[in-house]
Order: C-alpha cells, then structure tokens, then sequence
C-alpha cells in the first residue's frame, strides 16, 4: 500500500490527464509567441532607456602651422536638453503599446489553445455518444431478432434493426478519426512534444453556469494601443516642435605649444550655436502633427469598434449559453425520454421498428445538436476573451 502511494505521488501529473489550465501551461512553454511578445517588450524597454541617454561628445585633436600648433577640443551637444522628456515620454508610449500588443497577443494565443481544447473534447463527446447509441442500436437489433424467431416480428424489422447498427457502427468509425485528428490538433496548438497527449480532463460545460460579460469595466487591449500611439504621436510632435529652437553645442578644451610662451596651456571654452539658415524645421514638424492628428482620430475609431465587438461578444456569449443550457436541460432529456418509451413500447409488441429508429436518430440529432452548441458557448468564450485580453 505504502508502495502504491509513494509511486501515486512521484508520477509525473500531465499522466493524470490534461485540463484546460495544463493546456495553457504547455503552450507557454512550447510556443513562440510567448518569448516573442517578451522581446518585443524589451525591445521597447531598451528604447526608453536609449532615449534618456545623453548623448557622447566629440573629440578633435589637431596640428596646425600657426601658433598655438596643439589643438585637443572636446565638442559636448546640448540640445538633448531641449527634447529629452518629450522623447522619454515617447518612449513610454511605445512600451506601453508593446505591453498591450503582447497581451493581446497571449489572449490570442489563449483563445487558439481554448478553442483546440474543447474542440477536442466535443469530438470525444461525439464519440462516447455514438458508442452509447451503438449499444441502443445492438440491443434493439436482438428484440428484433426475439421477436421475429417468435413470429411477432418481419424480416423487414430485423433487417432494418441491422442496417442502423451498421449505420452507427460506420459513423462511429469516422468519429475516432476526428477525434485522433482534433487531439493532434490540440498538440500542435500548446507546442506538446511530450508524445501522446494524456486524457483531456474537462467538460464542455465548464463556466456554464457562471456565464456574464462582467469585465465591461477591463481596459480593451485595442484601445489601449491606439491610446499608446497617440500619446506616442503628441510626445514626437512635442519633440520636433523643441527640436527647431536653436541650441547650442558646449566646447571646451586646450592649446599649447605657442613659441611666445613655452609650456603654457591654453584653456578653451566656447559654444557652436546653430544657425537655421536652409531649413527651420518647420517640414518635421507638419510630419509630427499630421501624424498626431492621425493617431489622435485612431483612438476614437479604436472606442467605436471595440464598443462594437464588445457588445457582439456579449450577445453571442448569452446567446450561445442560453441555447446550450436549453438543449441540455429540455431537448436532450425529452429526446432520451422518447426514445425509452419508443423502445419500450416496440419490446412490448405495442409498435412496429420504424417510431424505434425514428426515435433513436431524433435522439442523436439532438444530442448532437447539444454538443456543437455546448462548443459553440466555448467558442464564444474564448472570441470574448481573447477581446478582453483575458488568459486562463
């Protein structure tokens, strides 16, 4: 016993099975999109920091005939000063633009794992229905065959019971394909390399009951990034604009070796201002402003389709859980009651097989009507997410 336990322990957990969360959990790890949203928020870090940095200055050493001959200048740009906040703040922006990217990124991401996982779960459903209806279609072949060795029955029955099982014996052939083909699907979506994926741990009911569209109130990925790019867009045109104003550059260095006074060194301090003669800037600056008027109009375009989307989201969320909970709790239980009594009726000698195999594809129309709306609310879950910039 102690064995047991001790080996229960030590076995590695993805054998157990897999859920929704270990799906997400593999997928950070096997996909790319995850480092690449982190280095694409690094990019934008080193960014920010480059543009607080002050720039090197210029060092000219130099021989001339005249006296003083030695000539070492240290040549210091000072307009960084001018423009330093606007390009830092513009900096931020575009770190702030790389964070939303990057979250949009693992919501979709989270959204792709979602939709491959439940997709492979409403394929098993399939399959484990259709193997239930295998043993409905087997039994009602043996009452027929009773009942035709005792001559309540005719061929035509007995036959008719056959074609159905083998009906269902094909279609249950097909499914284990889907299912093989969606598992493979679901392996290549979250990056597994482990081998075979264990059994999928989950229900295609998950979150049913809690349904609501409650993160109205969350910050939109989207409009987070327009808002980035225009802030971005201001800051750069607050930038060019400081960037006309003529700044001078600080210079400050020695000369020495002047035949009239030997051994002396000469300190040297000046400034080079610049002399806006062939251009004022003003060209940069209409560039930056129309720029920043264009980003400025995105975030509203931004607010509007977000709006949209949000609220098409939310329709299909309730809608699809709605129709879900309809067929799981009214449709499938009538259909399964039909079918019983149908059953029941044709073992007692009450009816003929053809209301039975009526009965039992109505049953299986429903129930798999059941099964693509239950994946339609998991669809619809994770295009709201994805929205919302919402992971597991």
């Amino acid at each position: 016993m102690i064995l047991l336990v001790m080996t229960a322990l030590l076995q590695d957990p993805a054998q157990a099975g897999l859920s929704l969360t270990g799906a997400w959990d593999a997928a950070l790890q096997g996909r790319g999109v995850p480092a690449s949203a982190r280095a694409g928020i690094a990019a934008a870090g080193g960014g920010l920091r480059l543009a607080g940095q002050v720039p090197n200055p210029g060092f000219l050493l130099s021989y001339t005939g005249a006296a003083p001959s030695g000539h070492a200048i240290l040549d210091q740009p000072m307009n960084w000063l001018l423009t330093r906040g606007a390009n830092q703040g513009a900096a931020r922006a575009v770190l702030a633009r790389a964070q939303a990217d990057s979250t949009a990124q693992f919501a979709q991401l989270a959204a792709e794992v979602r939709r491959a996982f439940y997709h492979a779960l409403s394929r098993e459903a399939r399959q484990q229905l259709l193997l239930d209806q295998q043993a409905v279609a087997d039994s009602v072949v043996g009452i027929a065959r009773r009942r035709y060795q005792a001559g309540d029955a005719s061929q035509f029955e007995m036959e008719a019971a056959g074609l159905e099982a083998q009906l269902h014996s094909q279609l249950l052939a097909a499914e284990r394909d889907e299912v093989a083909v969606a598992r493979s699907s679901l392996g290549s979506a979250i990056g597994w390399t482990g081998g075979a994926l264990p059994p999928l741990l989950g229900s295609l009911e998950d979150g049913l009951a809690a349904t609501t569209n409650s993160d109205s109130g969350r910050a939109i990925p989207m409009i987070v990034a327009a808002q980035a790019d225009s802030s971005f867009g201001a800051l750069a045109l607050q930038s060019a604009d400081r960037a006309r104003i003529p700044f001078p550059s600080l210079e400050i260095g020695a000369e020495w070796n002047d035949p009239a006074d030997p051994g002396h060194t000469y300190g040297v301090i000046g400034v080079i201002l610049p002399v806006p003669i062939w251009n004022q800037g003003g060209a940069q600056v209409a560039e930056a402003q129309a720029r920043a008027d264009a980003a400025a109009a995105q975030v509203t375009e931004a607010r509007l389709a977000a709006r949209q989307l949000v609220e098409e989201a939310g329709i299909r969320l309730r809608g699809t859980a709605t129709r879900a909970l309809f067929a799981r709790d009214s449709l499938v239980p009538s259909a399964a009651g039909l079918r019983t009594r149908a059953l029941a009726a044709y073992r007692a000698g009450e009816t003929g097989i053809v209301p039975v195999l009526a009965a039992i594809q109505r049953e299986q129309e429903v129930q798999l009507a059941a099964i693509d709306a239950l994946m339609a609310y998991q669809d619809a879950v994770a295009s709201y997410n994805a929205l919302m910039g919402v992971t597991p």
